[in-house]
């Protein structure tokens, strides 16, 4: 995932979720949440770059759903899908959030990931 996917799909996070135009973003910041979720399996990837964008404010407009969007997107391009009800995911995001364990997000993913149809 590069940078400019991450102010994309920040782009659609906003204009759907947020009913605007994304906020300033910090394209260092953005480059560095990358660089920081860059090892591991793809779900402590996914929980690492959904916590970095959560939490260090890379984005100004609809970060929590930037945060999902990012994550699915992720684990997509490792060819998984996750299968789980939005209110549940939307409060995994949430206590991400609010200093959740990362590790516990990457386990919880695991869990709730299949092989995409399409492999990747």
């Amino acid at each position: 995932m590069t940078v400019a996917d991450l102010r994309f799909i920040n782009l659609v996070a906003a204009r759907r979720f947020a009913g605007a135009q994304p906020g300033p973003i910090d394209e260092g910041a953005l480059e560095s949440v990358l660089s920081g979720s860059a090892d591991g399996t793809p779900f402590a990837r996914a929980a690492a770059l959904a916590a970095a964008v959560v939490r260090r404010g890379v984005v100004a407009s609809a970060p929590l759903h930037t945060a999902v969007l990012a994550m699915h997107c992720s684990l997509r391009l490792d060819g998984f899908s996750l299968l789980t009800p939005q209110g549940v995911l939307a409060a995994m995001i949430r206590g991400l959030a609010a200093g959740g364990e990362v590790d516990a997000m990457a386990r919880w993913l695991r869990d709730r990931a299949v092989p995409s149809a399409s492999g990747g």
